[in-house]
């Protein structure tokens, strides 16, 4: 494991993508293959504590087990083939979301909406294993092999539109079956590539 607190806190933008993995798409009925929709998070929202305090604002949440990718220094235009070359590693990641905030742009503001893992160093980001565990049971599984785009094509892509900077965050899509949770739910992020990340969700201020 590496020190995941150097980068982040550098963090300037959160960009995450979507759908992304092939029976997430099944799941909703997706079926071109255009370029992934893109969103921006702020770096308030990204957290490594065990208890998340989430705003009063929000009456519902979604829960996504995702990859994350950490940028290690600052690019524009990269080459997929050079990506590796700017990555400093990777993390579990929930991508939550305000599903009752869709309409009006909110989905992805508040604070607290990315707990993040550990920064790790994973040989082979097209072969990592995802799954998410809510109040002790499995809901989301998949491998990274499953996402249409990989997080080296998504890197190049991004890197043609915006410059990338030491300590952004690319969130690269969630498996099928992403649940909306609960105040108090438990939720576990485990990955043998990635190791485990484990938070509670309660009511903030």
């Amino acid at each position: 494991m590496m020190d995941m607190r150097q980068y982040i806190q550098h963090t300037r933008k959160i960009i995450g993508v979507g759908p992304n993995f092939k029976a997430f798409r099944a799941e909703k009925g997706i079926t071109h293959t255009d370029d992934p929709f893109l969103f921006f998070k702020s770096p308030e929202s990204l957290t490594m504590e065990e208890n998340i305090y989430l705003s009063p604002l929000l009456t519902e949440f979604i829960c996504e087990v995702e990859m994350a990718v950490v940028i290690g220094k600052e690019a524009k235009s990269i080459a997929e083939q050079d990506v590796p070359s700017i990555v400093a590693g990777y993390a579990i990641v929930n991508d939550m979301t305000a599903s009752a905030h869709f309409d009006t742009g909110r989905f992805k503001m508040f604070d607290q909406l990315t707990p993040i893992g550990e920064l790790t160093d994973v040989e082979d980001p097209t072969n990592v294993d995802l799954e998410m565990w809510v109040n002790g049971e499995m809901i989301q599984k998949d491998n990274t092999q499953n996402m249409l785009f990989s997080a080296h094509w998504i890197v190049s892509h991004i890197s043609r539109m915006a410059t990338l900077c030491k300590g952004d965050i690319i969130l690269t899509g969630t498996p099928a079956k992403p649940l909306n949770c609960r105040i108090g739910d438990v939720i576990e992020l485990r990955s043998p590539q990635l190791g485990n990340r484990k938070h509670v969700i309660h009511r903030g201020l």
